[in-house]
């Protein structure tokens, strides 16, 4: 009996839209018996993906690759907003796509197309090629609400969100003050604005939406998207890419061994959050004041719209702060192995940015969280985080976004001791459990996977 054959073209801008779906590709592949055929762009590629796809490759799994020609960018477009960015060069890749596509299909049929959430563009060529055209979104179902919502929510508010002082009501959410929402959707005279919006609109044109999550995380996000189930929806998650060049005796692990259990506040803002100077200074010294151990991975520093990152630690923290902290905290240049660090028992506390993959990372191990978003859907999964799921305490911001020292002070201390904290790490012990469970056999991200992988099987192309 022969294969069923996926098409999938994978968003290569940044490992946080890569990396869940480079781990969908593998279960699906090991698991439902799927032969895979990943579409390769080069635009914008991270150090870290050839590294990714050599392991894909490797795997014995039956997943093979093309790659379509390098897409040129004008200086201008360089230089513009990521949605913007995205969008324009989904344009130039479309025939490129088409292309591929065709040339599969003549071959070995294609039973679908997966792509990204930002790539909804190729749903033109999929209905051309009478291919059913799946989205996978890296983040979280109540961001698919969200999505799928814009659009009325866009009629029903007429003030620009990026003025408004209220809250907005997005069902399955809680509410969410409209300056949280993503920036492309905070002005409306900006081009990123027309982006997103089209993409919203034309994700419920998809033969379903597969994302990474699981069905106990967000039970009223998944409750509102499943009814009225217009649109197949899959929580396929917790998707994490555990292969990992890190070795086991990472200095950063060995230094946890010595540590006391649940004693470690980490601090990591994701590959792409890099601060100010000023606030790493505050940071530090509201870590110091804490009194708490920490391991912190620091991301050089932000000075105006350009970022730097240094190769010395020392450059960055304030005067004397090493010496003074060196019995309880240690500082890591750029990354660490940050699931086994957290899945350490000495680690008892994560202080994040909220990006959706870390949030999952630290649900997946237990830990709860202090929630310090930077950019993207970020401040909307504090909202999620903190008022919803409640495995998260929030950080008090001045309007500026900035964290003065004092609160990181007091924060810390609620979430190591105080009775949030405690609130915060009770409720993630019980979803810790329920991830586990969703991932075994009968489990809910089990199940929804293996409706996908019938699905994404049954309706073979109709070859053009």
């Amino acid at each position: 009996m022969e294969k069923p054959h996926l098409a999938i073209f994978p968003l290569s801008r940044g490992m946080g839209h890569f990396l869940p779906l480079a781990e969908f590709v593998k279960r699906l592949s090991k698991f439902h018996g799927f032969s895979i055929t990943l579409i390769i762009s080069r635009w914008v590629w991270t150090s870290q993906q050839p590294a990714v796809l050599e392991r894909l490759a490797s795997s014995a799994l039956d997943i093979r690759f093309t790659e379509i020609p390098y897409i040129t960018e004008d200086e201008d477009e360089q230089n513009m907003e990521l949605t913007i960015r995205i969008s324009k060069f989904m344009l130039k890749a479309k025939p490129h796509i088409e292309d591929v596509l065709q040339s599969l299909c003549s071959s070995l049929p294609v039973s679908a197309f997966i792509t990204d959430l930002f790539c909804t563009e190729l749903l033109d060529v999929t209905t051309k090629l009478k291919i059913p055209g799946y989205i996978f979104v890296p983040s979280s179902a109540s961001f698919v609400c969200f999505t799928v919502h814009l659009p009325k929510l866009i009629s029903d508010n007429k003030v620009p969100f990026k003025d408004a002082d209220f809250e907005v009501e997005i069902p399955g959410l809680p509410p969410i003050p409209a300056r949280d929402l993503i920036n492309p959707v905070q002005d409306r005279s900006d081009s990123a604005f027309k982006w997103i919006v089209q993409h919203a609109s034309r994700c419920r044109e998809a033969s379903g939406i597969l994302i990474n999550t699981f069905a106990e995380l967000e039970e009223e996000a998944m409750e509102t998207l499943s009814t009225p189930a217009t649109l197949p929806i899959y929580p396929v998650g917790p998707l994490m890419f555990t292969d990992s060049d890190a070795p086991d005796e990472s200095s950063c692990l060995k230094w946890l061994d010595e540590q006391p259990p649940l004693s470690v506040l980490f601090v990591a803002f994701g590959s792409k959050g890099v601060l100010l100077r000023e606030q790493i200074t505050d940071l530090a010294i509201g870590l110091e004041a804490s009194g708490y151990r920490f391991l912190w991975v620091l991301r050089g520093h932000k000075s105006g719209d350009s970022s730097s990152l240094e190769t010395d630690i020392s450059q960055l923290l304030p005067e004397g702060f090493e010496i003074r902290t060196r019995d309880r905290g240690l500082v890591l240049l750029n990354w660490a192995p940050q699931i086994p660090v957290l899945s350490h028992p000495s680690t008892g506390g994560f202080l994040s940015h909220c990006g959706w993959n870390s949030t999952l990372e630290s649900v997946s191990h237990g830990v709860p969280m202090i929630a310090w978003p930077l950019f993207a859907e970020q401040k909307m999964n504090r909202v999620i985080l903190v008022k919803q799921i409640q495995v998260a305490i929030s950080l008090r911001t001045e309007s500026n976004g900035f964290v003065r020292r004092e609160e990181v002070q007091i924060a810390v201390r609620e979430l190591m001791e105080g009775q949030e904290g405690r609130k915060a790490r009770k409720k993630m012990k019980v979803l810790k459990d329920k991830a586990k469970i969703a991932l075994m056999e009968g489990g809910s991200t089990m199940k929804a996977t293996a409706n996908a992988a019938t699905d994404l099987s049954q309706k073979p192309s109709l070859t053009p």
